[in-house]
């Protein structure tokens, strides 16, 4: 347990953008990123069913990412991106620990009462930037996983964030791009409204366009059925969540609200966003517990992650 305990104390210290060579090199060449994790992960995952199993908290792990990008944007005033290469190293970590990526769409055809079966997490991918295919797609290709992207249908940049935080113009997805997305059968396509709309400051007839009109355009577009939702910028209340019901879907991801449990409200699913986090801190999240645990009240008497 010491031992482990010193590597801890080593690894916290590790940039997000350093990957498994690097660590190789920190802790010697026989100490390997596979042992490093499998150690970590031991750990955490003791404590969490020692701690935490007894009080029902397993749900599937859902995190939320953004953009994906080949170096580290020291000018971004959100940085809601990662880097290619810290993308590969979480990847390699969820393949080492026995995680199986699905997507919404996969969950209802098994049947939600079977999610915990096998060792599921959901990856999730808001706005439908283009370096999303750039260097998002090649990595789940090559290692055979899977996502949900949520798409902005109406526009094709990010004209929400250059207007709000002032940030550079970045480009959507192409057709064609998400064209091969579905083909791959890697990808669930979800809705992210049309314009990137705050829905609970604008009136139920934009609400009811937004939400449903951007689900007719995917479907109509791709020949597709779209039956998830995200909300931008993790906001909603009751009127808009009923617009989504209405509109057809049957599941919607929020950001940082919802209890975090599937079975209480599939239109308020809990994310763990990840962006610049380190690996202790990815390990936290992927772990079944934590998303339920961040939706409880109690969790001001832990460590914020």
């Amino acid at each position: 347990m010491a031992h482990y305990f010193s590597m801890l104390q080593k690894i916290r210290y590790f940039q997000p953008n350093q990957n498994s060579k690097r660590i190789e090199v920190h802790f010697g060449k026989d100490f390997y990123l596979h042992a490093i994790v499998q150690g970590i992960g031991t750990l955490w995952m003791n404590f969490n069913f020692n701690i935490y199993s007894f009080m029902k908290n397993m749900e599937v792990p859902v995190l939320m990412y953004h953009q994906f990008v080949s170096e580290v944007d020291k000018n971004s005033k959100i940085k809601t991106f990662i880097t290619a290469r810290h993308f590969e190293l979480q990847l390699k970590i969820l393949k080492m620990l026995g995680y199986t990526t699905t997507t919404f769409r996969d969950l209802q055809k098994i049947g939600l009462e079977n999610r915990f079966k096998k060792k599921y997490i959901i990856l999730t991918v808001d706005d439908g930037y283009s370096n999303n295919y750039e260097y998002m797609f090649p990595l789940l290709s090559k290692y055979n996983m899977k996502a949900v992207i949520y798409l902005v249908t109406g526009l094709d940049h990010n004209r929400w964030d250059m207007a709000n935080h002032g940030e550079q113009k970045l480009p959507m997805m192409s057709k064609a791009h998400v064209k091969e997305l579905i083909k791959s059968e890697l990808i669930e396509i979800g809705s992210h409204t049309i314009t990137h709309a705050n829905l609970p400051t604008v009136s139920h007839e934009d609400q009811v366009q937004e939400i449903a009109g951007s689900k007719e355009f995917l479907e109509k577009t791709y020949g597709i059925k779209v039956t998830s939702f995200a909300y931008p910028y993790g906001q909603l209340n009751e009127a808009v969540k009923e617009v989504v019901k209405d509109a057809g879907y049957t599941s919607a991801v929020s950001a940082n609200s919802g209890t975090g449990k599937f079975e209480d409200d599939l239109f308020e699913i809990r994310r763990s966003g990840i962006n610049k986090d380190g690996i202790i801190s990815f390990l936290v999240k992927i772990s079944q517990p934590y998303t339920s645990y961040k939706g409880t009240q109690w969790k001001k008497q832990f460590v914020r992650l």
